[in-house]
């Protein structure tokens, strides 16, 4: 038997290279170098100084960091006015006084730092049953409590009451015209009135600010002046004089010793070329402005100044300017009467009583939708109006403008 031969294939052993004799050993290590030098000075700049300034209280900005991006400021939501959730109706008041049932009969309110006087009559039966306001009353719209004024009308009734925290200035008037512009100091007690002029026609309302009071008189049958009474010595001066224009049934303004009225823009005088004239009344230099239009019954508060074009018609328009400069903005049409508030106009359309806000340049209705209003003024933006859907008697409604 043969034994069988087996051969064997000889096995080559490779052995493995170490990695220090590799031609990339000497980058390695530099790699490896140039990493650990990195780190450490990561660790440096980016930790432990940044502890140490915080500690030390020092300013420090580790390096190579990217300057950051400042975002946009986000432009504000603009804060709505405050009429624009104002509910009128809702903050609407009449006012109630503490008078006997035969004083059915309200007019003339005004209100100075929230306190409010309004004139209270009855009907008398001598005179034909025509009303007389014979009463005057202090009347708290908060507190809803009314005070009679320890006052008389020499003539038949009191009308335009106006006060501030020294004097008290009203017409002692006649039924049929005339009568005499009266002052009270009000820091005195008792009440003295003391007569400011005598009126022989027609029924001026009187404008106070501060210690003058401003007013339109017919000095003859067809000359009216306009007067500026000082009421510390009681001496008064004709500002101007209207020889049978329509502008001498205008009533002034005066407001912060500012004193303004309408007159002709011509020496002509035509009246449908108007100009709103102006003084301080610490000098002596009238300024104009003229706006374009019609003017009658020019009121100013604060920078605004408002007017009507017309003698209270049915097409009378309503316009205002803004420092008695440049072109006028028509505000609504078909409007009866205005008044001014401290940053809006309010005034009587129709049967209702608006209200223009100068800074949203939107009109807003005050009275309800079924309610015939009758627009009485404004006083430190209080509007007041006569609710006349009944008459049988006199309901006066006020709000205060926010």
């Amino acid at each position: 038997m043969k034994r069988q031969r087996f051969s064997r294939r000889g096995r080559k052993i490779r052995r493995r290279r170490s990695i220090k004799q590799s031609n990339w050993w000497p980058f390695l290590l530099i790699g490896g170098a140039i990493l650990l030098v990195l780190t450490i000075a990561a660790l440096i700049f980016y930790l432990a100084l940044p502890k140490a300034a915080e500690w030390l209280n020092f300013d420090y900005k580790p390096p190579f960091l990217p300057e950051a991006t400042p975002a946009p400021t986000p432009r504000p939501t603009p804060t709505p006015h405050p009429i624009t959730y104002f509910n009128a109706t809702e903050h609407t008041q009449e006012v109630v006084l503490d008078l006997p049932a035969e004083y059915k009969w309200l007019s003339d309110p005004f209100v100075h730092n929230g306190k409010m006087i309004i004139c209270a009559g009855k009907a008398i039966q001598a005179d034909n049953n025509r009303v007389h306001m014979q009463q005057m009353c202090w009347f708290d719209p908060a507190a809803r409590t009314s005070e009679l004024l320890s006052l008389s009308p020499e003539n038949a009734h009191f009308m335009f009451p106006k006060f501030n925290d020294k004097w008290l200035v009203y017409l002692d008037a006649k039924m049929d015209g005339g009568g005499a512009l009266m002052a009270v100091d009000l820091t005195a007690s008792p009440f003295n009135p003391v007569k400011i002029k005598d009126i022989y026609t027609g029924q001026p309302e009187p404008i106070l600010d501060g210690d003058n009071v401003a007013f339109m008189d017919r000095t003859g049958s067809k000359r009216e002046k306009l007067f500026v009474c000082d009421l510390t010595t009681m001496e008064s001066t004709v500002v101007e004089m209207f020889p049978g224009t329509v502008y001498g049934q205008s009533k002034p303004s005066l407001y912060k010793g500012k004193l303004l009225w309408a007159d002709s823009a011509t020496a002509e005088g035509e009246s449908d070329i108007s100009s709103i004239n102006y003084i301080d009344l610490s000098s002596s230099i009238i300024s104009s402005y003229t706006p374009g239009t019609f003017v009658h019954d020019p009121k100013s508060i604060g920078p605004y100044t408002a007017w009507l074009s017309d003698v209270h018609g049915n097409a009378t328009q309503l316009y205002a300017a803004r420092g008695l400069a440049g072109t006028p903005e028509l505000l609504d049409s078909a409007v009866v009467d205005f008044g001014m508030g401290s940053d809006f106009v309010a005034y009587s359309r129709g049967e209702s009583v608006y209200v223009y806000m100068f800074e949203t340049k939107n009109i807003y209705r005050l009275t309800h939708d079924y309610e015939y209003a009758q627009f009485l003024g404004i006083s430190d933006d209080y509007v007041f109006w006569m609710d006349v859907t009944t008459r049988e008697r006199d309901i006066v409604k006020f709000v205060a403008i926010p």
